[in-house]
């Protein structure tokens, strides 16, 4: 390839990296390409792109992106994985297909400038995703107004109660004299 290709490929990877705040870099060695192709599909469902890249123009085009690091992870044969709603969804799902696709192995991934190994990649899967975060924090604000609401809806209700009962009462005392 020339340079000039080489500089093409790797100016348009970089653009696609930029929107990312990380990537995952996974050992696909051993599969074949019906399994490639159902590991992108169930990635595609969670919209997750994969990209098999040369080393170089993916260490190149990630410290473009902002995501430096990527030299001591890219050795090999590799993909990098990136997308997602964020790093939590794109590790789960490589957890899970790796998991199917015993030979799919996660080497590492660059959070935010920080290279994280393999078994910190993978124990990105067990965090709490983005949305699920958002899920507990409105909950947590939310719970004291609901308790509140439902100790003054309590006595109220009582007293409601009470006041329905006399009226009942007093509208049957007219009719029976």
């Amino acid at each position: 390839m020339s340079k000039r290709v080489k500089s093409l490929i790797t100016a348009e990877l970089q653009n696609k990296f930029k929107g990312a705040d990380a990537v995952v870099v996974v050992d696909y060695t051993g599969i074949d390409a019906k399994t490639n192709h159902s590991i992108r599909a169930a990635l595609r469902g969670k919209k997750v792109k994969m990209t098999v890249v040369r080393n170089a123009m993916a260490v190149k085009a990630l410290e473009g992106a902002g995501l430096k690091g990527a030299k001591d992870l890219l050795k090999g044969t590799n993909a990098v994985c990136y997308g997602g709603e964020s790093v939590v969804d794109v590790a789960r799902e490589l957890v899970e297909q790796s998991k199917k696709v015993e030979k799919l192995k996660i080497k590492g991934a660059i959070v935010e400038g920080t290279l994280l190994d393999a078994k910190a990649a993978t124990a990105l899967s067990k965090l709490p995703s983005k949305k699920e975060l958002q899920a507990n924090l409105v909950a947590q604000i939310l719970g004291p107004g609901r308790k509140i609401a439902g100790q003054l809806k309590g006595p109220a209700g009582k007293i409601a109660g009470q006041v329905k009962a006399v009226i009942e009462k007093a509208e049957k005392a007219p009719a029976a004299a």
